[in-house]
């Protein structure tokens, strides 16, 4: 592990940090690099004249399709690709473009074409993802299924099972697939798992039952994770022992939104890197209709985010990537020795004498520079390390619960380098909320969260939190912080209680043994006690509980406390 010493001002005084330049991301990976970046087209749903073109236009040479069993195979084990949906791959080896087939659904041949489970359905399938297998040389990879955890890309008795029963049916349809195409191409990478999210519990359950042999990497689509808590869950998943190893592809991630595109995109790429991702596939790449931001418009013309993609690729795809975190609100990648990705809570930037800034789509940036926790900066320096390309003014935030969050290896209330003990509270009674691995039980989050098995929904994660109520009164979720040094801080709490709850949930803010305030929250409210004096030591508490009943009450919150 290598480090250097920076200099950064905090609050009124200097102080010299340690930055980590090189992170554990989990035990598979100890020289991570910029993953390979493609995006999710649609050809195989019906294609235009423009599509293919306007794709060669913005650079994009690895896509992620689908593939279209029930018009291909129309006569058991006759193979007929001159459907237009089926030939596309042709296509795209002619234009140097590799590709990903996804095998989902069913055929009419077979279970009535519900998402096979009888021994000759599920061979079927096995045996088509061979034939696209040998029919197509720019496929190099065959994922089993499409966000199987959930029921949108399933149906018949499959959709009807809970969702670890759904897992165990996952693995005879990855192992058929496996073995068939292996035997044909054994050069094509199969990906098995196709989650929504990082159900830990879920994956857990496929590898467990055998699924781990017959994926060369895990398929995970982490919409629910916000880029800044990847890391963290990825490494939750890395503690089973058949994880430890495997390699993983994130093979949807995206967002609505043109403005929150380019930065979206460098914020999780930048993570995925850390993470040991080897692959990362854009959704989507034409529009779908759907909202999310693609990567060309009505007239071919590259989006930011395509530009984002294509300023990656021609500086961070395949380059060394290292962690950069001088503080934990800024967040920040190095990829060879000539570019930081920089981002994080508000702090001003002083670039030094031969650095260039970019935006996330590469375009320059004219100063002043101030970080943002949504828009990357992008750091060029070609002479020198480009750690050394700017300078990083003092913030005045001590402590941030989103941030600062980590997950506990046992039933300690303080896990890691958070500062903040999370715990449950009864009365007087500690209740610890351990780490819970994600779709586990029916209605629980699809994501490594805490929480208490005995008194579920009740949970926590970084951005949400669900308060308890039992026979013997309601338990609050608290968030405690010993102040570690003397002064006047300001405390900030932001909640948002959704309309569904019944009536509200209860916020009180202690000092020691004394109530600093006490109210009941409905909607949206931006708390501040503004000029709190503490000495040393002292303990803050910040507790959320029921306002009665505990219906609705899944609550967005987050903590900060800044000097003042």
């Amino acid at each position: 592990m290598r480090r250097t010493d920076l200099i950064f001002s905090c609050g009124h005084s200097m102080w010299i940090i340690a930055a980590v330049l090189s992170v554990a991301s989990g035990a598979a990976m100890s020289d991570p690099k910029g993953p390979l970046i493609g995006a999710a087209s649609n050809f195989s749903q019906g294609r235009t004249s423009t599509t293919l073109p306007f794709t060669q236009a913005i650079g994009v040479t690895d896509l992620r399709d689908g593939s279209a069993w029930s018009r291909i195979e129309t006569t058991p084990g006759i193979y007929d690709f001159s459907d237009s949906r089926a030939i596309f791959g042709d296509d795209l080896q002619e234009a140097g473009i590799g590709f990903s087939a996804v095998v989902n659904w069913g055929n009419p041949l077979y279970d009535d074409g519900r998402t096979p489970t009888s021994a000759q359905g599920i061979a079927a399938f096995g045996n088509f993802a061979a034939a696209l297998a040998a029919r197509f040389p720019a496929l190099h990879s065959i994922e089993v299924g499409n966000e199987f955890n959930g029921v949108n890309f399933v149906n018949g008795p499959i959709r009807n099972m809970a969702p670890l029963e759904r897992a165990a049916a996952y693995v005879p349809l990855l192992k058929a697939t496996a073995e068939a195409v292996r035997k044909v191409r054994p050069d094509v990478r199969i990906l098995g798992g196709a989650t929504h999210s990082i159900p830990v519990q879920y994956i857990g359950t496929i590898l467990d039952a055998g699924g781990a042999d017959y994926m060369d990497a895990l398929a995970i689509h982490p919409y629910t994770t916000p880029a800044e808590q990847l890391v963290r869950q990825i490494n939750v998943l890395r503690q089973h022992p058949k994880a430890a190893n495997l390699d993983i592809e994130v093979t949807e991630f995206g967002i609505k939104g043109a403005d929150l595109a380019p930065g979206h995109f460098l914020r999780n790429y930048c993570q995925m890197a850390l993470a040991g991702i080897s692959r990362t596939t854009w959704y989507p790449l034409n529009a779908r209709g759907d909202g999310f931001e693609p990567l060309f418009d009505a007239e071919g013309q590259a989006t930011p985010v395509a530009r984002a993609i294509q300023f990656a690729q021609a500086h961070f795809e395949g380059q060394p990537v290292s962690a950069f975190r001088p503080d934990p609100f800024t967040y920040g990648c190095r990829f060879g020795n000539e570019y930081l990705v920089l981002w994080g809570e508000p702090r001003n930037v002083v670039p030094r004498a031969g650095a260039q800034v970019f935006d996330p789509t590469g375009a320059v940036v004219a100063g002043p520079y101030s970080l943002s926790p949504d828009t990357p900066y992008i750091v060029h320096r070609a002479r020198g390390s480009v750690l050394r390309g700017a300078r990083l003014k003092g913030q005045s935030l001590v402590a941030d619960s989103f941030h600062q969050f980590e997950y506990p290896t046992g039933t300690e209330s303080r896990a890691g380098t958070d500062p903040f003990a999370r715990f449950a509270r009864r009365g007087t009674e500690i209740i610890p909320l351990p780490t819970l691995p994600g779709q586990e039980a029916s209605g629980t989050p699809w994501f490594p969260y805490r929480g208490s098995v005995l008194h579920r929904p009740m949970r926590l994660t970084a951005e949400t939190l669900v308060p308890g109520r039992s026979g013997s009164g309601p338990i609050e979720i608290v968030h405690q912080l010993v102040v570690p040094d003397s002064g006047r801080f300001d405390l900030r709490v932001d909640l948002d209680v959704p309309d569904r709850s019944e009536d509200g949930i209860s916020l009180t803010l202690m000092r020691n043994d004394t109530v600093l305030q006490t109210m009941t929250v409905e909607g949206t409210r931006d708390v501040w006690l503004r000029a709190i004096t503490f000495e040393a030591g002292d303990v803050l508490d910040v507790s959320v509980g029921p306002n009665g009943t505990t219906q609705g009450d899944a609550v967005t919150y987050r903590i900060r406390l800044y000097e003042s």
